[in-house]
């Protein structure tokens, strides 16, 4: 009965979805990065109860990284909405992950099954994301310490995010073909 659990927390995590963006759009900063923070906490739970008590489903492997790319399309598009991070990076951000969705479902269509398993420079790719994300929602709460260079710190972790969204997406793309001409191949 347990082995499910990592899937409701999954299910939770995109129930706090539509939690954060409302946050976000009703400039309550505070209370966004409370609901982010969670969000990411659950990620990392769900992924560590499914590791440590072998609790993998098909259906996790599935809702776990939607829950992640849900999170952080709908949180990227609020803070664009609001000006707290550029509307032409967050058009990056959306849109590579919209376009990563779509690849995945046709693929599973076109190609036959698909495996959720992410690569090294996706992981980090994301990490990344969710600290840039978390220092913009700091910064929007009024939480960090005057005298911070914190355009400067953002500017560069920019720079650094469309080098990661560049390379992860180009490896999502060759893991792709690579599957898929494996799996031709065994046709």
């Amino acid at each position: 009965m347990l082995r499910w659990l990592p899937n409701i927390i999954s299910y939770t995590r995109i129930g706090l979805v539509p939690l954060v963006f409302g946050a976000l759009l009703d400039a309550k900063f505070g209370l966004a990065l409370i609901l982010f923070v969670a969000a990411g906490f659950s990620d990392g739970l769900d992924g560590f109860l499914a590791r440590r008590f072998g609790w993998h489903t098909e259906l996790g492997a599935i809702l776990d990284p939607i829950a992640d790319k849900l999170l952080l399309i709908a949180t990227f598009a609020a803070l664009a909405s609001v000006g707290a991070v550029p509307m032409w990076f967050a058009l990056i951000v959306v849109a590579r992950d919209l376009i990563i969705m779509g690849g995945a479902i046709t693929y599973h269509f076109v190609v036959g099954g698909l495996e959720g398993k992410p690569t090294l420079v996706s992981k980090l790719n994301t990490l990344m994301l969710l600290l840039y994300v978390l220092l913009v929602l700091i910064n929007a709460a009024g939480l960090l310490p005057d005298g911070l260079p914190v355009d400067l710190l953002l500017d560069g972790l920019k720079v650094l995010l469309l080098a990661s969204l560049t390379i992860s997406t180009v490896d999502y793309v060759r893991t792709a073909l690579r599957g898929a001409r494996m799996s031709g191949s065994r046709a």
